[in-house]
């Protein structure tokens, strides 16, 4: 959060309207006269600007995106996978020393996927 505090000038709120563009991140908001220059995760309540970040509701929505991204990830990698097993059912050769083939090594990692996957 950043803070301009009255009394200030155009020039001076300009500046810090710039400043806080620049970041990208930081929407302007007034309050009793002053300017915040606050992140998403920032809200201001009863006279004080509260870190969102810090509350259940914050951190269970974030685990919420991170499994859904992830859930994505693995999903995008297994597509992949079963591309490279579709060329590996027709070029049966052998990956290891032990005699796995590229269609078992596939196999193997999409298990593995797949598990994950499954416990999200």
């Amino acid at each position: 959060m950043k803070l301009l505090q009255k009394p200030y000038t155009q020039m001076q709120y300009v500046a810090f309207v710039e400043e806080c563009n620049s970041d990208g991140k930081l929407r302007i908001e007034l309050h009793d006269g002053n300017a915040y220059g606050m992140y998403d995760y920032e809200v201001f309540q009863d006279g004080a600007v509260v870190d969102l970040r810090e509350t259940e509701e914050y951190k269970t929505e974030q685990a919420r995106i991170a499994k859904e991204e992830r859930t994505e990830e693995i999903k995008t990698e297994l597509a992949e996978l079963d591309q490279k097993r579709i060329r590996a059912i027709c070029e049966p050769e052998v990956v290891r020393e032990d005699g796995t083939t590229w269609l078992e090594y596939y196999n193997s990692q999409i298990a593995v996927l797949r598990e994950e996957l499954n416990t999200l």
